[in-house]
């Protein structure tokens, strides 16, 4: 530091004209230092901006919103959407009598396109029931809208294959000791046994035991019951690896797998910009639930995240089958458990640090 300010005297003393050269020199160099070190957040800031467009781009183009013609799936979200609001109405504890005049009157609407452009499927004749359980609450309260039993009546002619009728929709009668006797579990012991396995058995896992644990996963909750969430499942050595290479979370173990699978979620399933994020609530607990369902029936498993960037993305759907409509939520690694084997420990935070009653 000394020599420095020694030289600097030395330089404005011999060549005065100099200094203002060397403070200008300095200046911009240090201009030039800070903006580079501030490249790297422009870069990083860069990328983000495009994988929200990215993110952004599909939601436009594959859900409901402002939509005037819509597809097979999303028509199918919209009457499902309604549907489920009459049921909910039904199952209050006093329903109004007459309530949802609109929702009913949207509901008939889509339903009539539903049926003019693809006939009416399960979907559809559940949608019907629930509009009859709605007529005979009405009617049993003293309101007979033998319009909405007319438009019922019409629709319900339509269906022409006697294999798809289904008794599905409205209300079920149950009792609260039905649902206790049920529910009468050990679940702290179940939740703490689960852990996330890395190591496997050779023995294959048998598909019958992943269509079970799916039709389990199938109760999770979702928004409107639209029920968005798909699973795809790999079983072939090559299949495997290809989907795994994708992901960077399974080096040491990947080779184990007997399964793997993937979690996704259609985006033609939601309607407005309030549900932009939906996608990632009704798919990570669909995924939960999968995984809880798969260690019941005695299987490892190991949650691998999907935190990548576009391209990768991108990639993965081709290899995958997987459509442009659907969230890539996660991939799960399922496997039989050997006798013996090590488990990261993962202990969970305090209680108090993540429990806020007020």
């Amino acid at each position: 530091m000394e020599v420095s300010r020694k030289l600097k005297t030395a330089i404005g003393k011999s060549f005065p004209a100099a200094v203002p050269l060397v403070r200008q020199f300095k200046t911009q160099f240090e201009t030039l230092v800070k903006l580079l070190n501030f490249l790297p957040l422009a870069v990083s800031m860069s990328q983000l901006t495009f994988n929200y467009g990215y993110d952004f781009q599909r939601f436009c183009k594959w859900s409901s919103l402002k939509k005037k013609k819509y597809s097979r799936t999303q028509l199918r979200a919209l009457i499902t959407m309604d549907y489920h609001r009459i049921e909910k109405g039904l199952a209050l504890k006093e329903p109004r009598v007459g309530f949802g005049e609109n929702v009913v009157k949207r509901l008939l609407s889509n339903l009539q396109s539903y049926q003019q452009t693809f006939g009416l499927d399960t979907t559809g004749q559940i949608a019907l029931n629930s509009l009859f359980a709605y007529y005979n609450f009405n009617r049993e309260n003293g309101v007979n809208d033998d319009l909405l039993y007319q438009n019922i009546s019409v629709l319900r002619k339509t269906i022409i294959d006697s294999n798809e009728i289904t008794n599905c929709g409205g209300i079920l009668k149950v009792t609260k000791q039905s649902i206790l006797d049920a529910a009468k579990i050990e679940l702290k012991n179940f939740f703490e046994s689960r852990y996330s396995i890395r190591h496997f058995t050779s023995e294959e896992v048998d598909i019958s035991l992943i269509k079970q644990a799916v039709k389990m996963a199938q109760k999770t909750p979702s928004v409107c019951n639209r029920q968005s969430s798909k699973v795809y499942v790999f079983t072939e050595d090559e299949d495997k690896k290809k989907v795994l290479s994708y992901q960077n979370g399974n080096r040491g173990f990947g080779d184990q797998v007997s399964k793997v699978l993937i979690v996704t979620c259609d985006l033609e399933h939601f309607v407005s910009i309030g549900e932009r994020n939906q996608c990632w609530i009704d798919g990570g607990m669909f995924a939960m639930s999968l995984i809880y369902a798969l260690h019941s029936l005695g299987l490892g498993t190991c949650c691998l995240n999907w935190s990548v960037e576009l391209e990768i993305d991108r990639e993965l759907r081709m290899v995958a089958g997987v459509g442009d409509s659907e969230a890539i939520i996660m991939m799960i690694a399922v496997g039989h458990i050997p006798e013996q084997l090590n488990i990261a420990q993962s202990p969970r935070k305090r209680l108090e640090e993540i429990l806020i009653v007020n």
